[in-house]
């Protein structure tokens, strides 16, 4: 007689649910608007907003590899969280105001904030699970679809409340909503404390307290410096992921066999998410000024706010979530279950198709007409099907391969590697997607995008082709079933 499978979610699944729904909910009014917001209120160019959203979103990546150490090491998961929340929603809050310093302190207490919460309740649900559960893969998904809940509303909100009120109140309301989140954390709290890491579970001393406070105002000092030096930026972002690439060698050489092929995998699967992020981010960037541009923003005689079509991409993945889970648990109990490996080839395919859809957009246009909606609706579809299939797998697939001992470490180096160089790179590579402030004829944006999209799509395609042929020695490392 088989052992029946239980795929009832742990208790915290709930905490970190709702935590991560309001952060997310912060986190993204800035993300979707900041493209737009550093242009129309401070006037900068094309190529000067890409690399702004290209350094906050890499910063907003890295300093969780920070933030998942001193949560297992020093400080405490829990009080990472908390910590990251308030700071976050301080940080939102202080855009509100309008001198420019209110500007870079904002950006900065939420890249300082991410580093701490980030990590945080994908820790307390990873730890959860026991070896080999069944539940990860849907777990997280439907984890995965709670930030993506957030997401959804933030644009839609976002834009709304920019229309009618300018662009800073926005961000007063998503600063509300992130101390929200801190409320529902005090309401489960108890459903995380069996899951808390040694050091959270102990009265830390004052010389701690003083070292993370202290050690709070040198980061943000320090974040201020790196949003306003964008090459000096660059460079911080390569040698931090080499030191960690560095790390992660000496982690191999001191391992045990087993251990050694797990890390390899883990480090290989890592650097094809970093390829997946440099695509995904071209939503922020690119995209988001094709579509304020050269798109139709008038559905049903309603005129609609550009920012407000960014809510697609949370909506299909809200949408495909549950769908996802569904059949993950079907594949499971049928013992036909994808490796890790063969979605990220997949998701990876899927997202690089997208760029093909809006070349092919670009082509529908005649005269001085703008582009169908419809486009976009049908790439964001794609886009966050191969965002499950790579974003929302990519803890759980740490949860599953790395060792236990190194999984905070470990799921920072997916934030630091795969995101942090991915949202940079993607800001260099939206450059091609520069149009010159001197081009105002539509056909002429047209045209660029349209070329744009089509060598971004290549680069995507070429890669995913070797990725589909490393990907079963990479499963062999794995020791996937």
């Amino acid at each position: 007689m088989t052992e029946k499978i239980h795929l009832k979610q742990p208790p915290v699944f709930q905490l970190a649910f709702l935590t991560a729904m309001f952060e997310r909910y912060g986190f993204y009014v800035l993300t979707f608007l900041l493209v737009l917001f550093s242009k129309e209120v401070y006037n900068l160019t094309d190529i000067q907003a890409f690399t702004l959203v290209g350094i906050f979103n890499g910063l907003a990546f890295l300093t969780p590899a920070i933030g998942g150490y001193l949560a297992d090491n020093i400080f405490g998961i829990r009080r990472c969280l908390i910590l990251g929340m308030f700071l976050e929603g301080t940080g939102l809050i202080s855009l509100f105001f309008h001198a420019k310093i209110f500007f870079w302190l904002g950006l900065s207490l939420l890249v300082i904030g991410v580093g701490l919460f980030k990590t945080a309740p994908t820790n307390l649900l990873g730890r959860s699970y026991k070896e080999n559960d069944p539940r990860i893969d849907s777990g997280f998904t439907l984890f995965y679809m709670a930030m993506n809940i957030g997401g959804f509303i933030a644009p839609i909100a976002g834009g709304i409340l920019q229309r009618y009120y300018g662009w800073h109140f926005p961000f007063l309301i998503a600063g509300i909503a992130v101390y929200v989140g801190i409320l529902c954390y005090f309401l489960l709290k108890k459903s995380a404390r069996l899951y808390e890491s040694v050091p959270g579970k102990r009265k830390l001393p004052a010389t701690i307290w003083l070292a993370v406070i202290s050690g709070l105002i040198v980061s943000i000092a320090c974040c201020v410096f790196l949003l306003t030096h964008t090459i000096t930026a660059d460079v911080f972002f390569v040698v931090a992921a080499l030191g960690f690439v560095s790390y992660f060698i000496y982690e191999i050489t001191k391992s045990t066999k087993e251990d050694k092929y797990r890390i390899i995998a883990c480090l290989l699967l890592i650097f094809i998410g970093m390829v997946f992020f440099i695509l995904y981010f071209q939503a922020f960037t690119s995209m988001t000024l094709f579509i304020k541009r050269v798109m139709n923003h008038v559905i049903f005689g309603i005129d609609v706010p550009p920012v407000i079509f960014l809510s697609l991409d949370c909506f299909w993945v809200v949408i495909l979530g549950p769908i996802l889970a569904i059949i993950y648990n079907f594949l499971i109990k049928h013992h036909r279950d994808l490796a890790v490996t063969s979605k990220f080839a997949l998701g990876l395919l899927i997202i690089s198709l997208c760029f093909f859809i809006l070349k092919i957009s670009t082509l529908t246009v005649i005269g001085d007409a703008k582009i169908n909606p419809i486009w976009i609706i049908l790439t964001f579809f794609l886009f966050a099907l191969g965002e499950l299939l790579v974003s929302a797998l990519g803890i759980a697939m740490i949860t599953r391969i790395a060792p236990k001992r190194m999984y905070g470490v470990m799921m920072g180096s997916w934030f630091l590697i795969a995101a942090t160089l991915g949202a940079t790179i993607s800001g260099l590579l939206a450059g091609i997607a520069n149009v010159p402030q001197t081009v105002h004829d539509t056909h002429a944006i047209i045209t660029i995008y349209g070329s744009a999209f089509f060598h971004i799509g290549l680069i995507g395609l070429s890669i995913t082709l070797v990725v589909f042929f490393i990907g079963p020695y990479i499963k062999r490392m794995a020791n996937f079933s």
